[in-house]
């Protein structure tokens, strides 16, 4: 967090606060980050970022403002995050919905197919709809992940404000790249990534993991679903090692 003092004059007299600006995204709260996303003035703005009252910032002077617009270049600088901002949403339909705990710990290597599946689309299309579906499949109730619940949902989305479901879609880019970078061997550079030695695409190419993970042990395909993602993909970096050290020995 930035330290930040602000000098401003009421009454004739000069008055100092002092308070704190983000740095990264990980240090703003819920607030600050719909906030921003909605682009609303650049009081409002500014008064909801330093968290002081509209009243004051009024106050500053175009040099001290344009000091503080300054300090918005993390946008620019911090790609990643490993958790979401928007611990949980509000839905008059089904409720609370929970959001991943940081790093996906303990999500399902099902839901990250879907929502990571719903996310790409909506990358292309921008179609509300498959905004609904993404959010539905990453926000879910206390019991737990479950995709015929989440298809419901998804419907019942419809009345939460779109901005904060775009908010949550910007959440979840920044904690791909996030997770990217951790698994490096499970998404490379480029469209094509590897499991178990194979290529497959990584957009619309989960299927395709999965079934290399599972093989001919169908019986158990729902417990395979169920591991969390984060022992997937050390699993599949293990064999992508190992496939390439073999590789090297023939």
């Amino acid at each position: 967090m930035h330290t930040i003092k602000i000098t401003y004059r009421r009454f004739s007299r000069l008055r100092t606060i002092e308070t704190t600006f983000p740095e990264a995204w990980s240090e703003m709260n819920a607030r600050q980050f719909t906030a921003l996303y909605k682009r609303p003035d650049d009081i409002s703005l500014l008064s909801l970022m330093l968290r002081i009252p509209k009243r004051i910032v009024r106050k500053l002077s175009l040099l001290q403002i344009y000091d503080l617009t300054g300090l918005f270049d993390f946008i620019r600088r911090d790609t990643k995050v490993s958790s979401f901002i928007l611990d949980q949403i509000n839905c008059r339909s089904v409720g609370t919905l929970f959001s991943p705990k940081p790093r996906l710990a303990e999500m399902t290597f099902a839901q990250f197919i879907y929502a990571d599946s719903f996310y790409m689309q909506y990358v292309e299309t921008l179609r509300p709809e498959i905004l609904r579906d993404l959010v539905a499949h990453l926000y879910v109730p206390g019991s737990g992940y479950d995709k015929n619940l989440a298809d419901r949902n998804a419907s019942q989305l419809k009345r939460t404000d779109q901005t904060i479901l775009e908010a949550i879609a910007l959440n979840y880019g920044l904690v791909r790249k996030w997770i990217v970078e951790r698994y490096p061997l499970v998404f490379p550079a480029g469209k094509e990534t590897a499991a178990s030695g194979k290529g497959c695409k990584t957009v619309g190419g989960w299927s395709d993991v999965f079934d290399n993970l599972v093989g001919d042990d169908l019986k158990d395909r729902d417990k395979y679903a169920d591991i969390p993602v984060n022992s997937v993909f050390r699993f599949i970096t293990k064999k992508i090692k190992e496939a390439r050290k073999n590789a090297t020995k023939v």
